[in-house]
């Protein structure tokens, strides 16, 4: 079997796509189809794909313009030492949605306002302005706002940040899709100086890759901590809002192509029920499965994934009693911590235990392989 891997990745295309949210809802998120055929690879339910996305060629275009260059200049990769066509090195392997603080500093060097230098120099000066400045800017405004000459165009291209794969959940099992792979993204967009932004990966999977054209390099990241049981009778309970559950699509796949016996339970959350319930249809057709949702603006109060947990406090007790494996997959900055709280008040109430037995059955859990985290 062929190793790929960032350096060496395997060349996917798209075979289909379609908005899994409704016109209605305040978001996007899609499910995305890659055509996997004759790429002679090998991943799991719980393991993740690297995507190596390429930039917006209307982005690209306008920075090139905004340069003052053309877009055949050669450019040597500073990592690699490989040549690139100005274009080509734009939309392959430089970031443009960041900008670094020695980009900053070259403009400061170059620029002959005295103006643009002195409020330049503030900010390389004031780390928290600077902090700020970063994270609302983007190359391109940069450069429209500051360089009013042509800069070194090597010593400019040497500065951009490294364009890193973005990871996707894998969303379906290759038991049971054996030439195609299935991934959940959401788009993420924001606006910039009163234009509309893309994030790198989910606007070339959402909007700018061609069915059946454009090459999509991809490799998987294993994800050894995340793997269903080896029995099949094995109880299984799985937690992911939003696009956390992309990997319980594929866990169902992979379990009902094995006939398993065990028990499922899924906590499913997002915005609206009308607008947002991804993969409706597929969750209320699965016969063994207990499904809880959770849509945060449905009703006046907020209602997220952990408040439907606790209303089932005392039966996701005696799962766990009987052996369940828990799995939470999503956001790591307040859902895995409020899912993580809500166990622990579920144990301490149902188990009648102390704070430190909590902590010491929540350990050996984790420890027995039976609390499993994909967390980001």
């Amino acid at each position: 079997m062929t190793k790929f891997d960032r350096n060496h990745p395997a060349l996917a295309t798209l075979k289909e796509r379609y908005p899994l949210t409704k016109e209605s809802s305040s978001k996007q998120t899609w499910h995305v189809t890659l055509d996997m055929k004759n790429i002679d690879i090998e991943y799991h339910p719980g393991d993740s794909v690297g995507i190596l996305a390429q930039n917006d060629p209307v982005l690209v275009d306008h920075l090139i313009e905004a340069m003052r260059a053309k877009p055949t200049d050669l450019i040597t990769h500073k990592r690699t030492g490989e040549k690139f066509p100005l274009h080509a090195f734009l939309s392959r392997c430089a970031n443009l949605s960041r900008i670094t603080s020695s980009f900053l500093k070259l403009l400061h060097e170059c620029e002959a306002s005295l103006e643009a230098k002195e409020h330049m120099q503030n900010l390389l000066a004031d780390k928290s302005k600077l902090r700020a400045f970063l994270s609302e800017n983007d190359p391109l405004n940069l450069l429209r706002d500051y360089a009013k000459s042509k800069l070194p165009l090597q010593e400019l291209c040497d500065q951009f940040g490294p364009l890193l794969p973005r990871f996707y959940s894998v969303a379906s099992s290759q038991y049971t899709q054996k030439d195609t792979l299935d991934l959940t993204v959401a788009l993420f967009t924001w606006m910039q100086n009163n234009e509309k932004r893309y994030g790198i990966a989910s606007h070339f999977l959402c909007h700018l890759a061609e069915i059946g054209k454009t090459p999509i390099p991809l490799y998987v990241q294993p994800a050894p901590h995340f793997r269903l049981p080896a029995a099949h009778d094995t109880p299984i309970i799985m937690i992911g809002p939003g696009t956390g559950i992309a990997p319980f699509r594929a866990f169902m796949q992979e379990r009902q192509h094995h006939g398993a016996s065990g028990k499922h339970w899924l906590f499913f959350g997002e915005r609206n029920r009308k607008s947002d319930f991804f993969y409706e249809s597929e969750w209320n057709a699965h016969k063994n499965l207990e499904l809880h949702t959770a849509f945060s603006r449905d009703q006046e109060e907020k209602v997220y994934v952990q408040h439907k947990m606790l209303e089932n406090a005392k039966e996701l007790y005696a799962w766990l009693q009987d052996g369940a494996h828990l799995y939470v997959c999503g956001d790591a900055k307040i859902m895995a911590k409020d899912v993580d709280n809500a166990l622990h008040e579920i144990i301490l109430k149902h188990g009648n235990m102390s704070e430190d037995e909590v902590k010491s059955y929540i350990k050996s859990l984790k420890k027995e392989g039976r609390y499993r985290l994909d967390v980001y």
